[in-house]
């Protein structure tokens, strides 16, 4: 084969390649940020959980507050993600809830991608609230393989 042939088959090779970044990409932007059930609210604030997805802080017209953890891909057997927002008042912790608290949609199984905590209510201003989520062996549920925090905000 000639050079001019293996340098056109490359072109295209890369070419091909390029093509596909857009459409990765664009995967990435429509996956939904701040659900809750099948509705969508305000994106306040998120953090990276360890490489393996993010934690929003989430709100709602009525700001009201949730966390919600969307996994980059669905956790290995023996894992599992959870979701944890907690509630703070005049600067000092208050209450936490988690995915598996009433209200939530239950903490991330193989097979899953999201969760998210029932919603405490920040309508008063003296509430300020923190999201963390984290990825978990089944063995150690108390020592998370990745983990992340928002800021604390309102």
């Amino acid at each position: 084969m000639s050079i001019k042939r293996i340098l056109a088959a490359a072109g295209c090779a890369v070419a091909a390649m390029v093509g596909l970044a857009p459409a990765a990409t664009a995967q990435v932007e429509a996956a939904p940020n701040c659900q809750y059930g099948n509705t969508y609210g305000t994106r306040v604030t998120s953090a990276a959980v360890g490489g393996m997805g993010a934690i929003q802080l989430c709100r709602d017209s009525s700001y009201r507050y949730w966390g919600f953890l969307l996994l980059t891909r669905s956790p290995s057997s023996g894992q599992h993600g959870q979701g944890y927002l907690e509630r703070y008042r005049d600067g000092k912790w208050e209450s936490y809830v988690t995915c598996d608290s009433s209200g939530g949609n239950g903490k991330v199984l193989p097979g899953q991608t999201r969760c998210w905590t029932p919603k405490f209510t920040g309508a008063s201003g003296h509430y300020t609230f923190r999201a963390w989520g984290a990825v978990f062996d089944n063995p150690h549920p108390h020592d998370p393989v990745a983990s992340g925090y928002t800021g604390l905000t309102r």
